[in-house]
């Protein structure tokens, strides 16, 4: 039957990803890095997509960013797709194996695995995201401290420098492997077990970090980035803020109810201080409180719960079914999933989407040649500056942490909010060409603005595109409205470092 729960499960998780279909804000950003560093074969350090102020940036992302350009650029959606599914599914198998460390003895059913991936699916399966290998090597990391430390196999310890030599490169999130062995510390020590092991262990991925194209600044800028406020920005939010309980509200109601849980555990099951494995109840406290204070972390929690708990909460709450009739359980969920993921197939073809930007507004400004700065949501910058790029410059894009002065995203969530200053801050970061999504209040002022400095020429369903009044022409195209045109030029751009502009 474990055959059956890994297929099920499988299954699940890379049609659960297809529903997930529309490309990531950033992805054009890491496909502009990828193509720069496979043709010119170095790493960009400077800022060509933007007219607002920027500076020498480190850039946490050009690792993950190789491999979806490659992925992108040789085997297309079908690549980027299947890539999502076969590193989470990685990912699970991973928490499976740390379960299985536990107890031995433990049943793999994949109710518990439904539950966990369905309180975040928007978080795990957003196409395509760096954090993905954040995830990966987060439950890596953690299945080779548990076999070190259930199993004294102290050899695997090399395993985690080793794999931050590419972790660092690929995400900053590389920062949680840094956290998971100083929580390891901790827990050990309390414990009464030595510690010198996972010192050692902790110096040497340290010093691992420093092997990347930026050296030192690299270090610089991770830890500055730990500490900057992002409060503005959706993912960064509190698990309890009106905008987090908005779009996590599953994963808010489960965060109420772990402490419920583990109330009626403790009260089940008695332990002495003695008894208490410091290292794990440390690593789901902190993870835990990690998770209330961003939406971003929450998967953290979500893994190490999985991980740790898996077989304490079975025991508490799973009924013991005639083993006929356990298994005929697991085979019915097996075919339900099929079925589910045939039909994902079917329904999303396999393709990536690009609905969530401003598609039309581009093709507009693309198809008719204006040229101009635009002022635009950051999370539209990349695909813009991707599509636009010489003809056009961006105000900014989401890597508003690495490349630009850091008031800039509050100067966007001005403008966009409708705030009475937004003409002050336009006359500062003046532009062209504005394309402000709808809901905005922005799109209101701009609709009743009585001084008309702005011409509205395009008004689709969730954007509208404004172009200065003196680069208004009556003769226009209007671009194609058909969905096929989109999909079959999403990646197309003028950016290419292979051409010899002379």
């Amino acid at each position: 039957m474990i055959y059956v729960f890994y297929i099920t499960l499988f299954l699940f998780i890379f049609a659960h990803g297809l529903y997930y279909y529309n490309l990531d804000s950033d992805f054009f950003a890491r496909l502009i890095v990828g193509k720069t560093f496979f043709q010119t074969a170095s790493v960009l350090n400077w800022d060509f997509l933007s007219y607002t102020p920027t500076h020498r940036f480190i850039d946490h992302e050009w690792g993950s960013s190789l491999v979806f350009y490659f992925l992108q650029s040789h085997f297309g959606d079908w690549g980027l797709l299947i890539f999502k599914g076969v590193i989470y599914f990685a990912t699970f198998f991973l928490l499976t194996k740390v379960i299985l460390l536990h107890n031995k003895e433990a049943k793999l059913r994949f109710l518990p695995f439904l539950i966990i991936i369905n309180i975040i699916p928007g978080i795990l399966f957003a196409t395509v995201r760096c954090q993905s290998f954040s995830f990966f090597f987060f439950a890596l990391w953690l299945y080779t401290l548990e076999r070190v430390r259930l199993e004294n196999n102290n050899r695997l310890l090399w395993i985690l420098p080793a794999t931050m030599l590419v972790w660092g490169n690929m995400h900053g999130g590389c920062a949680a492997g840094i956290g998971l062995l100083v929580i390891y510390v901790i827990g050990e020590f309390l414990n009464g077990k030595s510690v010198k092991k996972y010192v050692i262990t902790l110096i040497l991925s340290i010093a691992v970090l420093f092997i990347n194209p930026y050296g030192v600044e690299y270090l610089k800028f991770l830890f500055s980035a730990l500490t900057l406020k992002r409060d503005l920005i959706v993912e960064w939010q509190s698990a309890f803020s009106p905008t987090g309980l908005e779009q996590q509200y599953k994963f808010a109601i489960f965060l109420i109810l772990c402490p419920i849980l583990f109330a009626i555990y403790a009260f089940k099951f008695r332990q002495n201080y003695k008894d208490i494995d410091k290292t794990k109840a440390l690593l789901l406290v902190i993870t835990y409180l990690l998770a209330i204070k961003s939406i971003r972390l929450q998967a953290f929690f979500a893994f190490s719960l999985l991980a740790f708990c898996y077989s304490d909460f079975y025991k508490l709450f799973s009924k013991k079914l005639p083993k006929s009739i356990d298994e005929m359980k697991e085979i019915v969920l097996f075919g339900i999933i099929l079925i589910f993921a045939i039909c994902a197939v079917a329904i999303t073809r396999m393709q990536c989407l690009a609905w969530n930007f401003p598609i039309m507004e581009v093709e507009f400004l693309k198809a008719n040649k204006v040229k101009g700065n635009i002022m635009c949501l950051f999370q539209d910058g990349s695909y813009i500056a991707y599509k636009l790029y010489p003809n056009n410059l961006i105000f900014m894009d989401g890597r508003y942490e690495e490349v630009y002065q850091d008031n800039l995203v509050y100067v966007e969530q001005v403008i966009n909010a409708g705030h009475k200053d937004w003409k002050e801050y336009l006359n500062i970061y003046p532009a062209d060409i504005l394309i402000v999504p709808k809901e905005y209040r922005f799109f209101e002022n701009l609709t009743k603005d009585k001084d008309e400095d702005f011409l509205m020429l395009m008004n689709s369903p969730y954007y509208a595109l404004f172009i200065r009044k003196e680069l208004a022409d009556k003769n226009f195209k209007t671009p194609s409205g058909k969905a096929s045109y989109y999909m079959e030029t999403k990646y197309d751009t003028n950016i290419d470092w292979s051409v010899d502009e002379n």
